[in-house]
């Protein structure tokens, strides 16, 4: 791993295992730049609602939904 990023830090690399590449290209629908965002686009939906990182995962309920993500789906996240 290379040297710790910092709250400024405009531009990161990392080796993605096989698995992250599979979920980033799946929720990119082919694009791991778009799947970033959409994975990005979930954590910032998952925050505002209470979660946070030291919390469990199965905090969270993913509910088929109400809102319309970015990328023109109908999702939605429910914590607690």
């Amino acid at each position: 791993m290379g040297r710790p990023s910092k709250p400024n830090t405009r531009y990161f690399q990392r080796k993605l295992t096989d698995p992250e590449r599979m979920i980033l290209l799946s929720a990119g629908k082919g694009n791991i730049c778009r799947g970033f965002e959409t994975v990005l686009d979930l954590y910032h939906c998952a925050h505002n609602q209470g979660f946070r990182p030291d919390m469990d995962m199965s905090f969270l309920i993913m509910d088929r939904g109400t809102t319309d993500s970015p990328n023109g789906e109908r999702s939605s996240v429910k914590v607690g």
